[in-house]
């Protein structure tokens, strides 16, 4: 390759906030790119933007990234400004002030969004009661709330070197690497790692947000295998079958069959301790109970109507799906941190494939049962829909 990817990813996110400070570490990720003792923010803009290299970051419910691409020539660059930006922030008090409302937009726009808010949603309603269902972002009345000294405290809590990753792929020499590490970010102080916490309850319901618009956008959703449970494998093969491509059985089903939906799809998106299933679709609010319909019938009927075939293409279409995504050095990237976060050891691609390629049909029959067990569902509706439809209910039987 002629690129590198690096981050600096922290075990840092949602999940780990009080209800007060919720979004803090969404806010302090934007407050990293303000500037710091050396560089301002157009300072950190236009250098990465004279050497062509892309500068990006996210916050999850567990993990903060901060993470760049640059031609392998630049990686002394990478190194040195994605530290700097980790370590050396100055957090001014007007830049505060200004990110205050960008965030704001950033959740009117999401509010504005009914097709990304529904997702949003079904995670708060699912782990309701728990930091786990804390909005990523946080709410309007939190980020107006945050000030100085909270970011000042909660980041030389959080970003510890004992939950800190620092990773690269692509174009780079490892031992170079290793010592403009050292040189750039030797200096971190240390502090101790996070107490662990405790696994969220799962409180399955339903929530209808009416509002006028020419779809109903709907998510149907369940806990899933964490990303370290051992059915995870079987999880995800599930739901490739369920709704993770264009041949899968919803898509045939919602799309090419019935013109339902424009957009249907399923997903398993998972962290530490637990996961969620999920389906979702946009359709017109007329045919509504017809999609619903379709969604309980294709996930109740999975576990005993599985073919040898069906499992085989899915498994190939898996392999082929994390073979070609090896090709990015930013891909690469996220892989190589999420699994030591995860695992605490690199997790091979072979090993992988060979994984998921030794799961049985008896085992994805026996998973199908116990992920889609009755009263297991929660269900988010946005759009003109009524919340008395007795459709939405039969998801709790």
């Amino acid at each position: 390759m002629k690129s590198i990817s690096m981050g600096i990813w922290v075990r840092c996110g949602s999940r780990f906030e009080q209800p007060a400070l919720n979004g803090i570490c969404h806010f302090i990720e934007h407050m990293l790119f303000k500037g710091t003792e050396r560089r301002s923010a157009f300072d950190i803009a236009r250098e990465m933007d004279s050497v062509g290299g892309i500068l990006n970051a996210f916050t999850s419910k567990e993990l903060t990234a901060f993470y760049c691409k640059v031609l392998g020539e630049d990686m002394e660059l990478a190194v040195d400004l994605l530290s700097d930006l980790f370590i050396n922030s100055s957090f001014p008090e007007e830049e505060i002030d200004r990110e205050k409302q960008v965030v704001c937009q950033e959740i009117s726009q999401l509010e504005d969004a009914p097709e990304e808010l529904v997702h949003e949603i079904l995670g708060n309603r699912l782990w309701q009661g728990s930091p786990l269902g804390q909005p990523v972002l946080g709410t309007v009345a939190t980020v107006l709330s945050i000030d100085r000294d909270s970011i000042i405290t909660f980041k030389d809590a959080a970003y510890a070197p004992a939950e800190t990753l620092v990773c690269a792929a692509g174009c780079v020499n490892h031992d170079r690497f290793l010592g403009l590490i050292e040189k750039h970010m030797g200096s971190l102080p240390q502090g101790p790692a996070r107490n662990s916490y405790p696994k969220p309850s799962v409180e399955p319901s339903h929530q209808v947000i009416p509002r006028d618009l020419e779809q109903v956008h709907i998510c149907v959703g369940l806990e899933g295998p964490s990303a370290v449970d051992n059915s995870r494998h079987a999880g995800h093969v599930l739901n490739t079958i369920l709704g993770g491509g264009m041949s899968s059985r919803l898509f045939q089903e919602v799309r090419e069959k019935r013109a339902l939906a424009y957009s249907i799809y399923s997903y398993l998106s998972s962290v530490s301790d637990t996961g969620i299933l999920a389906i979702y679709a946009g359709c017109d609010p007329g045919r509504l109970d017809e999609l619903l319909t379709i969604f309980k019938k294709e996930t109740a009927e999975l576990a005993e109507s599985l073919t040898e075939e069906e499992i085989g293409a899915a498994k190939n279409q898996m392999r082929g799906n994390l073979i070609l995504s090896m090709e990015s050095s930013d891909s690469r990237m996220h892989r190589l941190a999420k699994s030591e976060f995860y695992f605490g050891r690199y997790i091979t691609v072979d090993e992988i494939i060979d994984a998921f390629g030794r799961v049985t049909s008896e085992e994805l029959a026996e998973t199908a049962r116990r992920l889609f067990a009755p009263g297991r569902y929660s269900l988010v509706a946005i759009g003109p829909v009524d919340d008395g439809n007795e459709i939405f209910r039969m998801f709790q039987r």
